[in-house]
């Protein structure tokens, strides 16, 4: 019955189809992305990030930051520099045009595609190998490092012939670095060469001070620095501390990072809303062709009653008949939307966001079923009129 002259199936799969991926495909990719972010942020992670301290100011900002009650405050030194030269090789040589991939340029300031940024701004790379090789390095210095740390190759400070540096392992990947490897660094116009003894792996997600470029103690103490701070502070008190050290170091960048989470997550709720709003539309429009198709084809749909009528069927089993019908249409158009929204945000999650998958099959049997019965409810009450129709008058008629 789906196959036979002016059914219209086809039509009404398609758009119906296309109307519940979109709807489908966004909701799981809002519901996945606001989740990771959610997750996360874990309840004792930094609400505060404070950047551009000079040395000498630390002390005072520290107090400051202890007497409005901030709890986890911690500080490293900062020291900016340009990787010259990876085993005797410049870096202008390393960073080949063929390297480029996107043009040589980041997806964000600090972060590759959707990557999780650390406290320090140093999140996962973008743009290829050309910008990991290029970009203003930021290094510090420790003597153990965070417990989100973990070494995987090497092992730390254990080269006591040379100055030591611990990689993060995939900006090593990115950079073409190995262990026993030379970096070369151009610190304000004074080279330093640093031997790669460790590579490790970072949690990024616990916002945490976390670098990609981790120097052995020693090295660094007498380089341009300045310093980096994190701290949890009381909810509703973030204000108060931005405007005493706008007061008393007006150099210092205060930075809110749950309220600016807060509002990234709302942004989104609001874009995944509108973009849904819009494929709403798209599942009316096939509802609307189903029921423009089943009415303009109200005399054809006379005949069928009638002669169902006429077998001995009555008015429930006819309506019966056409629900399965209808039914069979949903089906197919939600299978249709439901596989194709599941791949679609699959895709955008795991590519797009780099974030782990986890599939939600109540959605997808949510989409499925309301498909059945919207397409249901839209296709009887179309065919009400030829339902209510009797036997004789049509054969009359013909």
């Amino acid at each position: 019955a789906l196959a036979r002259p002016g059914a219209a199936a086809g039509g009404a799969i398609v758009a119906l189809g296309l109307g519940v991926l979109v709807v489908l495909g966004m909701s799981l990719v809002e519901r996945r992305v606001t989740a990771q972010l959610e997750k996360e942020l874990p309840a004792n992670a930094p609400s505060a990030f404070l950047i551009d301290i000079q040395p000498d100011q630390w002390q005072g900002v520290e107090r400051l930051l202890r007497q409005q009650g901030g709890q986890g405050v911690e500080s490293v030194p900062v020291v900016m520099a340009r990787l010259a030269a990876i085993d005797g090789v410049r870096t202008e040589d390393l960073a080949e045009p063929d390297d480029r991939g996107d043009g040589g340029e980041p997806d964000g300031e600090e972060g590759r595609n959707g990557g999780r940024n650390s406290g320090n701004g140093e999140g996962r790379r973008g743009g290829g190998r050309r910008w990991a090789l290029t970009r203003e390095q930021r290094l510090t210095y420790m003597a153990e490092l965070p417990k989100d740390n973990k070494i995987v190759a090497g092992s730390l400070w254990s080269d006591p012939a040379h100055a030591e540096v611990s990689l993060e392992k995939d900006f090593a990947g990115d950079i073409g670095a190995h262990l026993g490897s030379t970096l070369t660094f151009n610190i304000q116009g004074v080279p330093l060469d640093l031997r790669v003894t460790s590579l490790r792996t970072v949690n990024w997600g616990t916002f945490g001070i976390n670098f990609f470029l981790v120097v052995e103690p020693g090295v660094l103490e007498s380089a341009p620095q300045q310093r980096l701070a994190v701290a949890r502070l009381p909810r509703g008190g973030e204000q108060r501390v931005q405007d005493l050290l706008a007061a008393s170091y007006p150099n210092v960048t205060f930075l809110r990072i749950r309220e600016i989470l807060e509002k990234v997550l709302k942004v989104l709720r609001r874009i995944s809303l509108g973009i849904r709003f819009l494929g709403g539309f798209t599942v009316v429009a096939g509802i609307a062709i189903l029921a423009g198709a089943v009415s303009a084809g109200s005399a054809r749909r006379g005949r069928e009653v009638a002669l169902l009528k006429t077998l001995g069927m009555t008015r429930r089993g006819v309506a019966a008949t056409f629900a399965v019908e209808y039914a069979l249409i949903g089906l197919v158009a939600g299978a249709i939307g439901t596989i194709g929204g599941g791949a679609l945000a699959w895709g955008v999650v795991t590519r797009g966001f780099q974030l782990p998958w986890a599939l939600d099959p109540w959605i997808l049997a949510l989409a499925l079923a309301a498909s059945v019965l919207l397409t249901v409810a839209a296709g009887l009450a179309a065919s009400v009129r030829a339902l209510e129709r009797r036997p004789i008058e049509v054969l009359r008629a013909e």
